[in-house]
């Protein structure tokens, strides 16, 4: 096992030749949300039955003044602190400098996150996220895009 997998770094390293535009490439857009109410209670959490369900949520980016629908790859997952967390990719097309996601948690409960994207040749990344426009996430802490809502 650990020959193949020695052998298998080796074909990633020597994978990208410095001359290739389309080698490397980082892409960064997630964004991972808890949501609690008040009183503390994980909304995500499948086990609460006042939960917001996978199913419900409904992701949107507005693009050039257009909303579409996206977050097909968004999902709930629990992290190693045994907490839900909802994860969605902002909105990085268009021509807006702040674009924008809208988050439609069931059909009257609409959140916007707006986020500023760091953008290279080889690069695009989320490098602030704004939640109903409060700063939640900058990544100049140097923490992963993760935050908690309260509703």
């Amino acid at each position: 096992m650990k020959p193949f997998l020695l052998a298998l770094l080796f074909l990633i390293f020597i994978g990208c030749d410095k001359d290739d535009d389309d080698c490397c490439t980082i892409i960064s857009l997630d964004a991972n949300i808890s949501v609690k109410n008040a009183g503390g209670e994980d909304l995500l959490d499948p086990n609460n039955p006042n939960s917001y369900k996978k199913e419900n949520i409904k992701i949107y980016h507005l693009i050039n003044g257009e909303q579409k629908r996206a977050g097909l790859d968004d999902i709930i997952y629990q992290d190693s602190d045994s907490v839900f967390r909802y994860r969605t990719f902002v909105n990085h097309e268009g021509n807006a400098e702040f674009p924008v996601t809208y988050i439609d948690w069931d059909e009257t409960d609409r959140d916007t996150l707006k986020s500023e994207i760091y953008r290279t040749d080889n690069q695009t990344r989320v490098i602030k996220i704004w939640y109903n426009g409060e700063l939640k996430w900058d990544v100049e802490n140097g923490e992963a895009p993760d935050f908690t809502i309260v509703k």
